[in-house]
């Protein structure tokens, strides 16, 4: 008996799996600028894609695209990535692995950065395994990386934490009813960052797209 609960729970788990993963109504835009409606294979991204597949239609065969000829795609009003050449720091938040360095190592990348919110300075997330990077709009239309690193302080054993992330939210995006001491109470987590640009948003009146919407 043991045995047959066992292998039902088995199939139901491969089952559900399975059927999480489906095609779902959204669009891609080509280098070129075109864009074309179709189905894509939601895999519910753990880590940002550098490809998808997709269908032209339910019966039609899968395709490939990657981030070479993409720059933008998404699942209609659930998810949104869109592909940028940035500056981004992957230093290791590891404690093992952090280094005596305050400041982020910088290099340029071309990325697929997922869209958290939109709106006159838009909200990204970009995820690597472990790695986890926030980016946002200037105003000037430029994208950069908030900055957060975790180090060694030089000559201790105690570690220190660059949040200049929160400098930079109070410098560029402008909000008469968020001070300086709030910012700094804000954490490099994405619930934090998102409520901190809805309030940005409301501060200033602006309209916005939110993303990840999750389906019944």
């Amino acid at each position: 008996m043991k045995k047959q609960l066992l292998l039902l729970l088995t199939i139901t788990l491969t089952l559900n799996t399975y059927s999480q993963i489906t095609y779902e109504k959204g669009y891609f835009i080509t280098n070129s600028g075109k864009k074309t409606e179709c189905l894509i294979k939601n895999r519910d991204w753990k880590n940002n894609p550098t490809e998808f597949e997709y269908k032209l239609t339910e019966s039609s065969d899968k395709k490939k695209l990657t981030i070479q000829t993409i720059k933008e795609f998404g699942i209609n009003a659930i998810t949104k990535f869109t592909r940028h050449k940035v500056k981004i720091d992957r230093s290791s938040i590891d404690t093992n692995k952090l280094d005596r360095d305050r400041n982020p190592v910088l290099k340029e990348e071309e990325l697929f950065l997922k869209v958290l919110l939109e709106g006159k300075s838009n909200l990204y997330e970009y995820i690597d395994t472990n790695l986890k990077r926030y980016f946002y709009t200037k105003e000037d239309g430029t994208i950069e990386q908030l900055i957060y690193k975790r180090y060694f302080i030089n000559g201790q054993d105690k570690i220190g934490e660059n949040n200049r992330y929160q400098q930079q939210l109070f410098n560029n995006l402008k909000c008469a009813t968020v001070s300086k001491n709030t910012l700094e109470n804000i954490n490099y987590k994405k619930n934090e960052l998102v409520r901190f640009f809805l309030k940005y948003y409301e501060c200033n009146n602006q309209k916005y797209k939110r993303f990840e919407i999750k389906q019944k």
